[in-house]
């Protein structure tokens, strides 16, 4: 599982997150031939952003399909969870180059402001996820007249 902070949260654990997944990245089963796990890196490549009055996360899941993916959301933390089924199940194969890895993945990205879990709308296509969440009225920026 990776975790990502995003800007304004100081995360003191960062530094140790980094070495364990180089480790476990050294220690997959990629590193001496097989699919490498999927759980061991950064899968899948996210991108985070926001608007004033939304946060967007894309997430690049060429190959899987909706219904392996689940979304959850808990306070400030969204969880994405899937599974990327290998190409082929026959024990018989020996792979000559693994790049595309499989199995099961968690992303859990923590979110820089407050959003409106009732309305956070998912969209997969071309292989991208597209995860839309509005921000809490409380975290919407608003002018303040002087008297």
């Amino acid at each position: 599982m990776t975790k990502i902070t995003l800007a304004g949260r100081w995360d003191p654990f960062a530094g140790l997150r980094a070495m364990q997944r180089e480790l476990e990245r050294f220690t997959s089963r990629g590193f001496f031939g097989e699919a490498p796990s999927l759980d061991a890196g950064m899968f899948p490549p996210i991108n985070v952003w926001s608007s004033p009055k939304e946060i967007v996360v894309e997430c690049e899941l060429a190959g899987i399909r909706r219904d392996d993916i689940e979304l959850s959301i808990t306070g400030d933390t969204l969880v994405i969870k899937g599974n990327k089924k290998p190409s082929t199940d026959d024990e018989n194969v020996r792979y000559h180059r693994a790049e595309r890895g499989a199995g099961e993945f968690t992303r859990t990205i923590v979110l820089p402001e407050s959003v409106d879990a009732d309305k956070i709308s998912a969209n997969m296509a071309e292989g991208v996820l597209t995860v839309r969440m509005p921000k809490a009225e409380s975290a919407v920026p608003r002018k303040i007249a002087v008297k």
